[in-house]
């Protein structure tokens, strides 16, 4: 007898994928088109999308979407240009709902797509898409590997699926470095420590309170409980400084930053007052 499928994808990835759907709602000029968002959400995501639209006012709904599509964003227009780069591998570190090789038909021919996620979580992904009547593109890979279990299951498991670690890749790690211990942050870049030129890896990085604003603060305070509540709770928040350290120490160079200024001039240049919350940032870093 088969085993029931997990009977959720967890907050944290169903949020995401909320998130995405309300943008498609924006009166302004939208950052990604994700019509695939709220369907691959299920029920946990149209209750979710209820709650919101409840409780929070427009502006507020707007810069909730916003902050989703814009990290969407930037790690797709990171990918088009290690495509353009001569990149065909790219490694989406914890996955979620995550809907790229879904919707972007236009590269997925050019790539070949590694979802890396908890097995439970990529079961319950998998029978959802299942549902929708997605078919799974032949150039996307699932990847099941519990981050926490050390950097020797993640290397095994990618090579094992298929990944070329002497060919250099593209590397997306987003909204996962909060909810782990840094020994096993330490252990997924080791994984990439020995990585050729050219690869190239994206993630984000929850910052401490100090420095933000009184109304980030508030947010942060919320978030991390909300985490918590539902059993996700923040274990590893970094100052910018700390991030470039733990990539540099692993051979990662070239380390950007990318706060609300930075995204606004690459994205928001006709709304210099875009709701772009400091509390996570993005770092670029290369080999």
């Amino acid at each position: 007898m088969s085993s029931p499928p997990p009977e959720s994808p967890g907050h944290t990835a169903t949020l995401a994928a909320v998130g995405r759907a309300i943008h498609l709602s924006s009166t302004h000029p939208r950052l990604v088109e994700d019509h695939l968002a709220l369907d691959l959400a299920g029920e946990d995501g149209a209750a979710l999308m209820g709650q919101l639209r409840g409780q929070l006012a427009a502006d507020s709904l707007e810069g909730l979407g916003l902050a989703f599509a814009i990290r969407v964003r930037f790690v797709e227009d990171a990918v088009e240009r290690s495509l353009q780069a001569g990149v065909s591998q790219y490694v989406i570190l914890g996955a979620g709902l995550d809907s790229f090789a879904y919707r972007r038909a236009d590269l997925m021919p050019q790539l070949r797509v590694f979802e890396v996620d908890f097995p439970e979580r990529q079961a319950w992904k998998r029978n959802r898409l299942a549902e929708l009547g997605v078919d799974v593109p032949p150039h996307l890979v699932f990847v099941p590997v519990d981050f926490e279990a050390g950097r020797l299951s993640l290397t095994n498991e990618l090579v094992g699926a298929g990944f070329n670690p002497s060919a250099s890749a593209m590397i997306s790690w987003v909204a996962v470095t909060q909810y782990l211990r840094q020994e096993a942050i330490i252990d997924t870049l080791m994984s990439f420590a020995a990585s050729p030129t050219g690869t190239q890896l994206v993630l984000t990085y929850v910052v401490p309170p100090d420095g933000l604003t009184e109304m980030e603060k508030a947010g942060l305070a919320w978030t991390m409980k909300q985490a918590a509540d539902r059993g996700e709770p923040f274990l590893s928040l970094f100052y910018p400084q700390e991030v470039e350290d733990l990539l540099r120490k692993r051979g990662f160079t070239g380390v950007e930053h990318f706060g609300p200024e930075e995204l606004r001039r690459l994205y928001l240049k006709d709304r210099p007052n875009a709701p772009i919350s400091g509390i996570e940032r993005l770092a670029v870093a290369s080999r």
